[in-house]
């Protein structure tokens, strides 16, 4: 989501800051902390502080509240504050020669979903280019040779295999219900700050279960089998995401639905979805009462009581049949 990489961006951008002010060994880890820094220090402005806030609590909610609807007006709210965030670091730290045209808001199409999925890949390509050192804070930030998202970023090593992680999820949240044998180990993982994003795991697994109690080898060996299954889906679903730009897309491990209007308005009912009526009430308590309000992750679905794989399994081939029936009305009209 444009959102979360937004946030990121910010992030990146004042990590490269604090480098450039030697402020590596002074100031606190976390981004909250350090625009508090560097807003009390005067070296942002309130307007940039406020910018940074609103980057960081839009983004924070698109990367933690998956059933959450982000409205237009936020997003674009969140783009001018990054335009603001950008324009600061390039004036600071960039080339003198580079001239930071004016904010022009941009006036979005109901059909410009190429547009909108190019503004996302700039954003997530400069990130990554600064993560990677390709742009230091002296050179300022070009549009020329912009990293691809299937490039390696690292590798992770358990035993004597190596999983090669690209940087479309160099900083992907580790969600514990895509890792059926290692959830418990996960959360546990959680807990100690561990496993929660990709670029919290280390470079070699060995020892991995040594932050948490009562885990053993073993659940570093399978825990690395399902991250290389993890790594292949995600490759599948970059791919596929890339092939339907501007696209709602529901997943469900390596398959996946493409979410139209007309299956959206589809109602979650008993009737049309069998088989699992305490699944289908529990949603109804959530006012999740239609597809379109289903969460992009099908797995996620799995916090719900007496929802395991078979349930989920059975409403993923549903849809399938919905959107299916959906497709024949439509030829046959």
């Amino acid at each position: 989501m444009a959102l979360t990489s937004c946030r990121t961006l910010a992030e990146t951008l004042l990590e490269k800051a604090v480098e450039a002010e030697n402020l590596t060994n002074t100031v606190p880890n976390t981004f909250q902390e350090r625009i508090t820094y560097f807003h009390r220090e005067g070296i942002i402005t309130n307007e940039q502080n406020e910018a940074f806030y609103v980057i960081r609590k839009y983004g924070n909610a698109a990367a933690h509240d998956s059933f959450r609807k982000f409205y237009i007006r936020e997003a674009l709210e969140v783009w001018e504050n990054t335009y603001k965030v950008v324009k600061w670091f390039i004036e600071v730290y960039g080339s003198t020669e580079i001239q930071v045209p004016e904010y022009d808001e941009p006036a979005v199409k109901a059909t410009d979903h190429e547009d909108l999925s190019k503004v996302l890949e700039i954003i997530k390509s400069l990130e990554e280019r600064l993560q990677g050192g390709e742009i230091s804070s002296n050179e300022g930030l070009s549009d020329e040779g912009l990293s691809k998202a299937h490039q390696v970023s690292r590798v992770i090593k358990c035993d004597n295999e190596q999983l090669e992680i690209p940087f479309f999820l160099r900083d992907a949240f580790l969600l514990p219900q895509r890792f059926p044998k290692s959830t418990t180990f996960l959360i546990r993982l959680n807990g100690e700050q561990q496993a929660r994003i990709m670029s919290e795991l280390p470079e070699n697994f060995e020892g991995l279960h040594q932050h948490v109690k009562r885990f053993n080898e073993k659940n570093d060996a399978t825990f690395f089998e399902e991250l290389k299954e993890y790594v292949k889906e995600e490759t599948i679903r970059k791919k596929i995401e890339e092939q339907h730009p501007g696209e709602m897309i529901l997943f469900y491990k390596e398959d996946y639905i493409i979410l139209t209007e007309a299956l959206g308005e589809v109602e979650l009912t008993i009737q049309d979805f069998p088989g699992s009526p305490s699944f289908i009430k529990q949603l109804h308590e959530q006012n999740i009462t239609k597809v379109n309000q289903l969460p992009k992750e099908l797995v996620l679905l799995g916090k719900y009581k007496n929802v395991g794989e078979t349930t989920l399994q059975r409403l993923f081939e549903q849809l399938k049949l919905k959107a299916l029936e959906i497709s024949k009305e439509y030829v046959t009209i």
